[in-house]
């Protein structure tokens, strides 16, 4: 009987390994190191891609949600200079509930699947990655073009 549970307790756990890293490959070639991927000029936007208005509006609204797969845009792209109001949205998305726009210093708490905003101005352009906390999501790219 005790060999039946060691064999069981090493069957599971080498389970954990291989989902851990079946992750880590999936999830790994997105960001490595903390880098983002080269940005691209606003105006070449890829099929997917969330791009605020650029009609003169005083606000760019953008929205994203998170749910327990992901978020539902890979990419936003919005204006330098021009306010942005953020809604977030996290239905049961666990850890991904708190979403952080790393290098901007801004973070979201989306709360009983819940709309939140957020309003902030970019200063400077470049291309900075959106994630969870905990960096568990496979991130999203904030692009502040020109």
């Amino acid at each position: 009987m005790d060999g039946i549970k060691i064999q069981k307790t090493t069957a599971s756990l080498l389970l954990c390994l291989a989902l851990i890293a079946g992750a880590a490959l999936v999830w790994g070639g997105a960001v490595k190191d903390g880098a983002v991927p080269e940005a691209k000029a606003v105006d070449e936007v890829k099929q997917g891609a969330d791009v605020a208005p650029a009609n003169g509006s005083a606000v760019q609204d953008v929205y994203l949600t998170a749910t327990r797969d992901g978020y539902d845009k890979s990419e936003i792209i919005v204006r330098k200079g021009v306010p942005v109001r953020f809604h977030f949205t996290a239905i049961d998305a666990g850890c991904g509930s708190y979403l952080v726009l790393y290098g901007l210093d801004v973070g979201i708490l989306s709360k009983g699947n819940q709309e939140a905003v957020a309003e902030f101005t970019p200063g400077e352009e470049g291309t900075y990655e959106y994630n969870c906390g905990m960096r568990m999501y496979p991130p999203g790219r904030f692009v502040v073009g020109s």
